[in-house]
C-alpha cells in the first residue's frame, strides 16, 4: 500500500510539474510577444517621427539651397566686376592692351594719310608742259 499512495503522489506531482512547466512556457513566450508588441509600438513612434524629422530636415536644406545660390549670384556677380575692373586696368598700362579708342584714332589718322597721299599722287600724275630751251633746240639744229 506504501506504493499505491507514492505512485498517486507522483502522478499528481508529474502533472503539476507539467502543468507549471506549460505555464512557464506561455509565459516566456507571452514575454517574447509582450517584447515584440513594445518594440512595435516604438518602431511606428519612429515611423513617424522619423517622418516629420526627414520634412523638417527637407525644410532647412531648401532654405540653405537657396541662401547658397543668393551666395553664389552675389559672389559671381561680385568676380565678373572685378574681372573687367582688372581687365580695364590692364588695357590701360599695356601699351598694346587692345584700347578700342586708340585704335579708331589710329584707324582714322591712316584714313586721313591715305587721302592726302591720294590727293598729292593726282597731282604728280597730271600732266607736264614741256618746256622748250634754247639748248636743246640749238643742239638740234646743228
Amino acid at each position: 500500500m506504501a506504493k499505491a499512495k507514492t505512485s498517486k503522489k507522483t502522478k499528481t506531482a508529474k502533472k503539476a510539474d507539467v502543468s507549471n512547466l506549460r505555464k512557464a512556457s506561455l509565459a516566456y513566450v507571452g514575454l517574447y510577444g509582450l517584447a515584440y508588441e513594445r518594440a512595435q509600438f516604438r518602431a511606428d513612434q519612429l515611423k513617424a517621427a522619423s517622418g516629420e524629422l526627414f520634412e523638417t530636415l527637407v525644410k532647412k536644406g531648401e532654405k540653405l539651397e537657396a541662401q547658397g545660390l543668393e551666395l553664389t549670384k552675389d559672389t559671381r556677380a561680385k568676380a565678373t566686376d572685378m574681372v573687367e575692373n582688372s581687365m580695364e586696368t590692364v588695357k590701360n598700362v599695356v601699351p598694346f592692351g587692345g584700347r578700342d579708342n586708340r585704335v579708331e584714332e589710329l584707324e582714322a589718322e591712316v584714313a586721313a594719310l591715305n587721302k592726302k597721299i591720294a590727293a598729292l599722287s593726282k597731282k604728280a600724275a597730271a600732266p607736264r608742259k614741256t618746256v622748250k630751251t634754247e639748248t636743246t633746240t640749238e643742239k638740234k639744229a646743228a
